[in-house]
């Protein structure tokens, strides 16, 4: 049995859309990639190897 009916376009944004939308959120990635990482959080870290060093609970699974 044939359809008529024309098919509907497939879902998603058309390809030059995306190719805008990845170049902005990649503009907007490297930026936030380039900003130092928070005094707060190397501390965290730095106390996080040190437990992990010394024998404290293992963090990975």
């Amino acid at each position: 049995m044939s359809s008529d009916k024309p098919k509907p376009n497939p879902p998603g944004l058309p390809p030059d859309a995306r190719n805008k939308i990845g170049q902005r959120l990649k503009t907007m990635y490297d930026t936030v990639v380039q900003q130092p990482v928070p005094d707060r959080f190397v501390q965290l870290l730095d106390e996080l190897d040190s437990k992990r060093k010394r024998g404290g609970h293992d963090t990975e699974r």
